[in-house]
């Protein structure tokens, strides 16, 4: 973490052997790091909470000077606890063979003694971290991309803007516990990461961890990390979400779902900032700041006794309220725009809403929200491609959409559904056709060409409105009304 930001120095792990050099090490780098120091592998191994930013790792952990298996084993084992952390090998030995082997095993980087002075290594150090952040960002990023979830904030009524503002406010303080309330789908974790982007700790981790999606046995190991043998099947020490998220954000979503157990320990931990993983002793300090989120009303699970009222209102040190999109209709219209667009640059044709579709959109109240919403289009897209149309009509949209339509409308809403329907059928026959009028009223089932102009001058003359809509109904057929 960066020192200017008013954190903590990056953590360094130095694994060495030699304790003349450890402490030269030590008092060479304490001035830009956090500096642990371990002799051996079960002392690094110990050390590895929070995690460190990088790690020195001496080649040779042992009195025989040929012997770098126990470094090879701790290399693999730091790889595969901690991917994302460089580990920098430092040996007096020049062999080239455990050179290649290191690399190959996920070293960073390969120093000698004592051909390294202290500047070199300090230069190599800070390559490394800093790619050490890259790395931790990317692989975020790319997590980010698997969600299929927008990464803006899409809006302009007065409710988004506001929103907005107070997500500033809040970015500003790195240390503020804060509290999403909000319907399903209407973007507590998007709100979350916005509140990270736009925060002190937008260079640090973003942890989220779906609360309702682990079992509640699991609960707290998967939070403060557990002890080999802490219970059945935990083989090796693990590194739970909150040492994970170690100078960044931890998202608690669906804080309401956790049992009496973890809310004393989730209480504790908020009020202390430190903690004991399941199975140990030992007393872990970490700085993340805290964001949580629930559909629940915790003040009415509170009255019932399910949630502590202490947590509760330590959660709550900031609460954001988020509008549901039936409060904010007025952004309808723009979401389904970028919803769109989005799926074009994902590699679909660029399609659009008619007219009529719209009117079922922004009438229909979103019981899940902007997330109902996306999947919306994304099924309507769907139906719109394989009828072969780049306009997506009514007949597109879900039948849970259009049930809710059905309900409101009275019965000539009904009947100028109906006509609406028939007309894009025709609309899309003559288009099929080349409007050729002759195939088109055989393909509609029409007695003859007739029959089908003296329905469409039927149609018309009840709901003129409609010609509008439909251009070739307009050009085959208009001197028909």
């Amino acid at each position: 973490m960066d020192t200017e930001r008013g954190l903590a120095k990056p953590a360094l792990l130095i694994v060495d052997d030699d304790e003349t050099y450890l402490n030269s090490l030590q008092r060479a780098l304490r001035g830009n790091y956090e500096v642990r120091a371990a002799r051996s592998p079960a002392e690094a191994m110990a050390l590895l909470s929070p995690p460190p930013e990088a790690v020195l790792l001496d080649l040779r952990l042992s009195a025989d000077s040929s012997e770098s298996q126990s470094s090879l084993r701790l290399l693999k084992s730091l790889r595969k606890q901690l991917p994302d952390v460089p580990v920098l090998m430092i040996t007096a030995y020049g062999d080239i063979e455990v050179v290649v082997k290191c690399m190959q095993l996920g070293a960073a980087d390969f120093l000698q003694k004592p051909r390294a002075d202290i500047r070199e290594i300090k230069a190599r150090l800070t390559k490394a971290v800093e790619h050490g952040k890259l790395s931790r960002r990317f692989s975020q990023l790319e997590q980010e991309l698997r969600l299929k979830e927008p990464r803006l904030i899409v809006g302009n009524s007065k409710e988004i803007d506001e929103l907005k503002r107070i997500i500033e406010a809040v970015a500003s303080d790195a240390k503020l516990t804060v509290l999403i309330r909000g319907e399903t789908g209407t973007g507590k974790e998007l709100v979350a990461r916005a509140i990270h982007a736009s925060g002190k700790r937008r260079a640090e981790a973003f942890v989220p961890v779906m609360l309702n999606a682990i079992p509640q046995s699991m609960i707290e190991p998967e939070l403060f990390g557990s002890e080999a043998g802490a219970f059945t099947d935990a083989r090796e020490r693990r590194i739970g979400y909150l040492e994970q998220a170690h100078g960044g954000v931890l998202f608690l979503d669906e804080i309401g779902e956790v049992d009496a157990n973890t809310q004393i320990k989730l209480l504790r931990f908020l009020e202390e900032r430190e903690f004991c993983r399941l199975g140990g002793r030992n007393t872990i300090k970490v700085d993340v700041q805290v964001i949580a989120a629930t559909n629940a009303d915790l003040k009415q699970r509170v009255s019932e006794g399910r949630f502590r009222e202490d947590l509760y209102f330590r959660l709550r040190v900031h609460e954001i309220i988020l509008p549901t999109l039936r409060e904010r209709r007025a952004d309808i219209v723009t979401t389904i725009e970028y919803f769109l667009d989005m799926f074009h640059r994902g590699g679909k044709k660029l399609f659009r809403v008619t007219p009529a579709a719209l009117d079922v959109l922004t009438r229909f109240d979103w019981p899940g929200n902007v997330r109902q919403l996306r999947n919306t289009i994304e099924s309507a897209i769907f139906m719109a491609d394989l009828h072969g149309h780049i306009n997506i009509e009514p007949s597109d949209l879900p039948a849970d959409v259009l049930a809710q339509e059905a309900t409101n409308l009275s019965l000539l809403d009904i009947q100028e559904t109906l006509a609406r329907t028939e007309l894009q059928y025709i609309e899309r026959t003559l288009a099929a056709t080349g409007e050729r009028k002759q195939d088109a009223w055989q393909l509609l089932g029409y007695n003859d060409r007739f029959a089908l102009r003296r329905r469409v001058k039927r149609i018309l003359k009840s709901y003129p409105q409609l010609v509008e809509q439909f251009p070739l109904v307009k050009k085959n057929f208009a001197k028909a009304v």
